[in-house]
C-alpha cells in the first residue's frame, strides 16, 4: 500500500521527468541528468530562503543566550525555560530545520533510486503517452553515453576492463574527483556565506587549557568539510558514472541557489572563497 503510494506521487513522476527531458534533449541522459539537478535544486529555494531567515533571526538571539547561560549556568531547568521563551519569541521550532531537510533528503534519495534504475535498464513505471513519445511503439532503449563516459559504469569497472591508469579510467575517476571539488567548494562557500567575519577559525589555545563547547564544534564542522568530499570520492568510484554526474551538478547549484536568493552576499562570499582557497595552495 505505502509502496504504491510512494511510486504513484513521487517515484513514477520523477522517473518520467527524467525521461521526458532525456527526449527535449535529443536522447542525451547526460543533459536530462543535470536538468532534472537544476530544476529541483530551484525548486528548494522557497525552503532554503525560510531556512535561511531563520538562521538570521537565531543568530540575533545570540548575545540574549549567551547573558541567560551566564546567568543561570547552575540551573539547568530555568535555563531551558528562559531559551525556550527567547525561541518562542522569534518564532523557532526545532522542528523546522528537520521539515526543510526532509524534502532536500526525500528528492535526492528518489533521483539516485531512478538514476540508477534508468542506467540500469530498469523503466517500471514509464506512463503509456511517455513511451510512445520515446520509441514510437518499438522496444524503448535508453542511450546512457555522455562525453566520454558511460553512465551505467564506474571508475571501478572500467579499470577492471582496461587498467587502473588508463586514459578512459583517469576520466572516469576525474568525474569522482569532480563530485569531491565540488562539495567541498559549495560547503566552503556556504560557511563563509553564513560567516562572513571568519568566525570559524579558533584561536591557539594553551595545552591545559579546554576548548569551549562551541569551539569543538566548529573543529568538528571544519573536520567534516574535508571527510564529506573524501568520503563521497570513494563512495563515487564504484557508483555508476551517472550519479557522479548528479552529485556535480547539484552541488554547484547549491552556490546558484544562494546567488539567487542574495546577490550580492553571494557574490562578495564567493571572492571570499575564492581567496581563501588560493591562500591554502601558497
Amino acid at each position: 500500500m505505502l509502496g504504491t503510494i510512494w511510486n504513484n506521487i513521487v517515484y513514477y513522476p520523477i522517473l518520467n521527468l527524467l525521461l521526458a527531458f532525456y527526449a527535449l534533449f535529443g536522447n542525451n541522459l547526460g543533459l536530462a541528468i543535470i536538468a532534472i539537478a537544476i530544476v529541483f535544486r530551484l525548486l528548494l529555494i522557497p525552503l532554503m530562503n525560510k531556512q535561511r531567515e531563520m538562521t538570521k533571526k537565531m543568530s540575533s538571539l545570540k548575545p540574549q543566550l549567551d547573558q541567560i547561560q551566564k546567568k543561570y549556568k547552575n540551573n539547568p531547568e530555568k535555563l531551558s525555560q528562559e531559551q525556550v521563551k527567547l525561541y518562542k519569541k522569534v518564532g523557532y521550532n526545532p522542528l523546522g530545520c528537520f521539515v526543510t531537510f526532509l524534502p532536500q533528503l526525500i528528492i535526492l534519495s528518489v533521483l539516485i533510486q531512478v538514476i540508477r534504475n534508468v542506467t540500469g535498464g530498469t523503466l517500471d513505471g514509464i506512463y503509456p503517452f511517455m513511451e510512445s513519445w520515446l520509441n514510437g511503439g518499438a522496444s524503448l532503449s535508453i542511450n546512457t553515453q555522455f562525453l566520454i563516459w558511460d553512465l551505467t559504469k564506474s571508475y571501478n569497472d572500467i579499470a577492471a576492463e582496461v587498467g587502473k591508469f588508463a586514459p578512459l579510467s583517469l576520466g572516469y575517476f576525474l568525474l569522482s574527483f569532480l563530485v569531491g571539488v565540488s562539495q567541498y567548494f559549495a560547503s566552503k562557500f556556504t560557511q563563509t556565506l553564513q560567516n562572513p567575519a571568519g568566525l570559524t577559525e579558533t584561536k591557539k589555545k594553551a595545552k591545559n587549557e579546554e576548548l569551549s563547547a562551541e569551539e569543538m564544534q566548529k573543529k568538528m564542522s571544519g573536520s567534516f568539510m574535508y571527510i564529506l568530499p573524501l568520503s563521497t570520492i570513494f563512495i563515487t568510484i564504484s557508483a555508476p558514472a551517472a550519479l557522479s554526474l548528479y552529485w556535480v551538478i547539484q552541488s554547484f547549484m547549491l552556490v546558484f541557489q544562494y546567488l539567487l536568493m542574495d546577490k550580492e552576499k553571494s557574490k562578495e562570499a564567493f571572492k571570499k572563497t575564492l581567496s581563501k582557497l588560493k591562500a591554502k595552495k601558497k
